[in-house]
């Protein structure tokens, strides 16, 4: 029985000894006109204050036992979890019946441990895909270095041409390391918060002919169809919106092939705006598909394609931090449709 309950119970017993002893009142008076003795009277009233007396105690007793096998069950069940062991599920009670408010919160703090464990595995996902990242120019750039110190790179000519490679290796190292600083930046930016009434018509349509410039350029066929009133206002910050979208359309370029077809699409109903970019191109494996958002994840069939894996967590980042949500349907060989909903709530400051 939830705690709740077992506390209202209590307390309608608490009311009940007063309201008891004023029903007693006309009783012993009648008992008294009936010529019962008064010591009788007082023996009977004295027996039924404690009897419900004796039922409050009871209860009490109840309520304070339930309190503490709760609590020391709670205690147990989390010891693990504080002692840093998250990879096993908390013990819950076999029987519902013992379940109230208390135990309940194990299934909050399950939930807990689980996000805990999916941070560390993006952590070490993220350490591997940095050092695996890292590593390669950084190889590169020492053999060169050693090649020329041991002479086995001498000529003039030769001395040239590694010297340019070991400068593409360093300037795509900091073009790396600035994407990354970046991400990091616009985690703890203060410009995420900064959001402001505006109407949302304007931002779509240059995010759409910004795409169709490109599309012209690295001849894609750029497909759009902007339904949104000019009259819908969105809380928004219009300069991380647009690089969310250009960061999407990014994508879809770069894994879409020559005459591919990218189709941007923004749709309004009465409580909400959906806007989708969709493309051709090469898709993303069903295995891929939960960890595309995490920084410096790239997809298996992506992997040779230019990049750094940051453009999405980026795009997650601030769709998150607007309080929208964005979902992905991919079929591999077929293309890639993202879709951001934004509820028309976010119209309201």
């Amino acid at each position: 029985m939830k705690i709740k309950r077992q506390l209202h119970i209590f307390l309608l017993l608490v009311v009940l000894i007063p309201l008891v002893a004023f029903a007693m009142i006309p009783i012993n008076r009648q008992l008294a006109i009936e010529g019962i003795s008064f010591e009788k009277i007082i023996r009977i009233s004295f027996l039924v204050a404690s009897v419900i007396e004796l039922v409050c105690i009871i209860f009490t007793l109840h309520i304070s036992n339930t309190i503490s096998k709760s609590i020391t069950f709670l205690q147990r069940s989390t010891k693990r979890l504080a002692d840093g062991q998250v990879s096993k599920p908390l013990e819950r009670r076999k029987n519902h019946r013992g379940e109230n408010e208390i135990t309940d919160l194990i299934g909050n703090l399950d939930k807990m441990r689980m996000s805990l464990l999916e941070n560390e595995e993006r952590r070490k996902r993220f350490i591997m895909g940095m050092s695996h990242d890292l590593r390669t120019p950084v190889a590169v750039i020492k053999g060169y270095l050693e090649a020329i110190d041991d002479g086995v790179v001498s000529g003039k000519e030769e001395i040239a041409k590694s010297i340019n490679i070991i400068l593409n290796k360093t300037n795509q190292l900091e073009a790396m390391l600035n994407s990354l600083i970046n991400f990091v930046k616009l985690e703890t930016a203060e410009q995420k918060n900064n959001l402001t009434l505006q109407p949302i018509l304007p931002l779509l349509q240059e995010f759409a002919e910004s795409c169709k410039s490109s599309g012209t350029i690295f001849n894609r066929n750029v497909k759009t169809e902007i339904q949104v009133s000019p009259d819908t206002q969105i809380m928004l910050n219009k300069e991380l919106v647009l690089r969310a979208l250009d960061n999407l359309y990014s994508n879809a370029q770069r894994y879409t092939k020559d005459k591919g077809v990218i189709i941007i699409k923004a749709n309004e109903t009465e409580s909400e705006i959906k806007i989708s970019v969709e493309d051709t191109g090469i898709g993303i494996n069903e295995k891929d598909i939960q960890f595309i958002f995490d920084i410096l994840y790239r997809a298996s069939n992506s992997r040779n394609e230019p990049g750094y894996g940051i453009g999405l967590s980026v795009v997650k980042n601030i769709i998150d931090s607007h309080g929208w949500k964005i979902d992905v349907k991919s079929q591999v060989g077929v293309g890639t449709n993202f879709t951001i909903t934004i509820p028309k709530t976010s119209s309201k400051a």
